[in-house]
């Protein structure tokens, strides 16, 4: 039983295509894959920015409200003061004033450093937002450019799975069954030119005995690493001189 080296030559150059075709088909799902968790980190951003801002929005409310608070005790306490009837009692309502004065001044610093910290949320609730657009039009462009891309790349796969139909009746049918079983499971990997005297997969230098059956076109495989070993037609044509 034999087979043309530019039998298995040509076979091995459509496995390496189908490769590279799948391998395309595979990267279009993981692009759109990618642009999806973009677009879920940035509505994860969006939330936790407004989850942050209704947090901080709820502590400034209660601040101003204490605020309001403290400040009609001030009124309260400036009444009874002009009303008090004791110096001790005055004296009191004095201390009580000023206290309240001072923890109203601190927690009105406080009230502006919120409002300030408000506006920075916001910018970055707006900031998000922008962000959360941007990742949605890339990821419908990704889309769209996939979409567009796997449908030429489909019929690209299809002609070449008919090319290697086509070239695998080369084969002998007794080694045809051989050769798709390993070719279903390494594809591309499961064939290697024969460099000089050394095998393409493994690169283990082939017995003189292994050569001769290559120069006889013999279907013979690598005892190292099992690959389907072919001559290139260079080779032979210098065999045959």
């Amino acid at each position: 039983m034999t087979i043309a080296a530019g039998a298995l030559q040509q076979l091995h150059r459509i496995h390496r295509q189908l490769t590279d075709i799948r391998e395309q088909l595979a990267r279009g799902p993981k692009q759109i894959q990618a642009g999806e968790l973009n677009v879920k980190r940035c509505e994860n951003e969006i939330t936790q920015a407004k989850d942050n801002y209704r947090k901080s929005r709820i502590a400034s409310d209660e601040k101003q409200l204490q605020l309001k608070q403290r400040e009609l005790r001030i009124n309260d306490l400036q009444a009874k003061l002009n009303a008090c009837s004791s110096n001790r009692e005055y004296q009191a309502l004095k201390e009580q004033i000023a206290a309240d004065k001072t923890a109203n001044s601190v927690l009105s610093d406080e009230i502006l450093e919120g409002l300030e910290k408000l506006d920075q949320l916001q910018a970055l609730i707006n900031t998000c937002t922008e962000n959360l657009q941007k990742a949605k039009d890339e990821l419908q462009k990704v889309r769209d450019r996939v979409s567009s891309q796997q449908q030429g790349l489909e019929g690209e796969l299809a002609r070449v799975l008919q090319e290697l139909a086509n070239a695998e009746t080369a084969l002998p049918d007794t080694f045809k069954q051989e050769y798709q079983r390993i070719t279903r499971v390494r594809g591309e990997q499961a064939m290697a030119q024969v460099d000089g005297e050394v095998c393409g997969g493994c690169y283990q230098m082939l017995t003189p005995q292994m050569m001769n059956e290559l120069y006889m076109m013999k279907p013979l495989f690598c005892k190292s690493c099992g690959c389907l070993l072919y001559l290139s037609e260079d080779a032979l044509n210098k065999r045959r001189k």
